[in-house]
């Protein structure tokens, strides 16, 4: 049936979703399965991790024509000058993480120059099923290779980022409790429903659109993430999954229990491409999501 696609993201920046991509990647992986990670936010952190902590080189040294950068350059020439040329980049893209025993594909802030993805998506792509469609029709040539494919997405609303949402089926939200956690959590899942609504089910091209995407990707699990030992956390708690609940797909075992303290190795492991030897929070987490599904 192929892999089972699964994003990682919140529009809050600092909530520790690189983080979560990688320790997923490294405990799926661990546990058999054979894993993908796809870095599309444009700050490129992790992939900055993984290819400075596999062959001793940085982000911008790596080859261009293995970005996702490259895959949306090249698809885009194609729709717009090129349509009768056939490309099969396919597995081409792939670099392999051996510290982590998963395969990935990075993007870049250095490509050509200057040619994030962010700028990718602002200044080339357009709001229509064929570039919205680049990273799903690619991964359709290679998802049979896996049982989960992680996505890194960023803490902002793009083409390339609605496109991540439509191709998925599961996503992840990992928060942290303060003030502004509970407001930004809902209004990120009533961003994800309202973005398939308005290409699959009330768009021009709803038709199409269903049937290249298929199903609404379902809220999987949100988790509280980077938690401080000497804070109580109790009254914060218990107004977030107050509003939570509130919501028609969700109840309260929508949040796992399963908390990640603040431990600086887990930060410092990170750095290293690793996962913490130490600290098993993370480890237990991803036990608990891998029974859902």
């Amino acid at each position: 049936m192929g892999a089972n696609i699964i994003f990682v993201g919140n529009y809050k920046g600092g909530v520790g979703k690189t983080t979560s991509v990688l320790n997923f990647a490294h405990y799926f992986s661990n546990a058999g399965k054979k894993v993908l990670a796809l870095d599309i936010d444009p700050q490129s952190s992790l992939s900055e991790i993984l290819v400075s902590n596999g062959k001793d080189r940085t982000l911008k040294e790596f080859p261009e024509d293995k970005t996702l950068n490259y895959l949306f350059d090249m698809e885009i020439m194609k729709i717009e000058e090129y349509p009768y040329i056939e490309q099969k980049l396919g597995g081409s893209l792939i670099s392999r993480y051996e510290k982590g025993g998963f395969d990935f594909v990075p993007s870049s802030l250095f490509y050509r120059g200057d040619m994030g993805l962010d700028a990718i998506a602002i200044k080339r792509m357009k709001d229509h099923i064929q570039y919205l469609s680049i990273l799903k029709n690619w991964v359709d040539t290679i998802i049979d290779r896996y049982d989960t494919i992680f996505i890194d997405c960023p803490p902002s609303d793009n083409l390339i980022t609605r496109s991540a949402f439509l191709m998925s089926d599961y996503y992840i939200i990992p928060t942290i409790l303060d003030g502004l956690s509970t407001n930004g959590v809902l209004h990120y899942i009533d961003t994800v429903n309202k973005i398939y609504l308005e290409y699959c089910e009330n768009g021009e091209d709803q038709r199409i659109a269903k049937y290249v995407f298929g199903k609404k990707p379902e809220l999987l699990a949100i988790f509280y993430n980077m938690i401080r030992g000497q804070v109580d956390y109790s009254t914060a708690k218990a107004d977030f999954e107050r509003e939570i609940c509130k919501l028609d797909e969700c109840d309260q075992n929508i949040i796992l229990n399963s908390e990640i303290n603040n431990y600086i190795d887990i930060a410092r492991s990170v750095q290293s491409g690793m996962v913490s030897i130490e600290k098993k929070d993370f480890e237990h987490l991803t036990a608990k999501i891998m029974e859902r599904l």
